[in-house]
């Protein structure tokens, strides 16, 4: 909406807003890693930029330093781990064929779909994708430890970055439809709020009866917010404010 994204270029330029913003961004970069290392065993047919060639480069870098470094640093070299290793390699180009194939064709399909889930269970997606996969996950590693410890620890981050990341697409899609629903009740009731109607008469929607009159009165503050919005700066000029300023 307008008067949120004003709201966020506005507070963009304070130290806690930016970390708050960029802590979040590194946070799903990081977990993205980790959880595109499972993905491809979990579900079908993704979308071109949701699984795309710099994801998967991220995903077989963890995958390849769990089965070559673990070795250093997890008992030893594992066989286990290796296989796994390989099947990501091949299970990821296959999906990436499926999505080359889809383009050849001519099929329209979202870039950022998270894709199908494999897990046959009667849930909705969300949930599955939020909580189920997680825990299949990390279920899968606390019993493949047992045979490698490189898989174990592998498989458990796995969780974790899945659980993280799939949380914060979640958040993200509801902050943007959120938006979309915002910016519809402000082009619909900014009128009536700012000519003081209630919260029940607005959706919500509401600016202080004090804020109304300052800005009627104060000509520089008219001129600042008339900058900030196009709603805002065709108020200033409705006759509303025109009584205002007379008196």
């Amino acid at each position: 909406m307008k008067l949120m994204q004003e709201t966020r270029n506005i507070f963009s330029g304070f130290d806690p807003w930016r970390k708050a913003e960029w802590a979040l961004a590194f946070l799903s970069l990081i977990s993205s890693c980790f959880a595109v290392s499972v993905v491809p065993f979990l579900r079908k047919d993704m979308g071109e930029r949701y699984f795309g060639w710099i994801n998967l480069f991220f995903g077989y870098t963890v995958v390849a330093n769990f089965t070559f470094l673990g070795s250093f640093f997890l008992g030893g070299p594992s066989q286990l781990m290796a296989l796994f290793w390989m099947a990501f390699v091949l299970v990821s180009l296959f999906h990436r064929w499926q999505i080359a194939s889809k383009n050849n064709a001519g099929v329209q399909w979202h870039s950022m779909y998270m894709g199908t889930s494999l897990l046959p269970l009667p849930f909705s997606p969300e949930k599955i994708f939020k909580f189920i996969e997680p825990a299949v996950v990390f279920l899968a590693g606390h019993f493949l430890g047992a045979f490698s410890s490189a898989v174990g620890w592998w498989l458990t981050f796995a969780a974790a970055g899945l659980f993280v990341n799939n949380h914060i697409v979640f958040f993200n899609e509801r902050q943007a439809i959120l938006d979309m629903r915002d910016a519809q009740i402000e082009a619909k009731f900014i009128s009536a709020a700012l000519s003081g109607k209630p919260a029940t008469e607005t959706a919500g929607l509401v600016v202080s009866e004090s804020s109304i009159k300052l800005m009627g009165q104060d000509a520089g503050l008219k001129e600042a917010f008339a900058n900030l919005s196009t709603d805002l700066k065709n108020l200033l000029d409705a006759p509303h404010d025109e009584s205002v300023r007379h008196e």
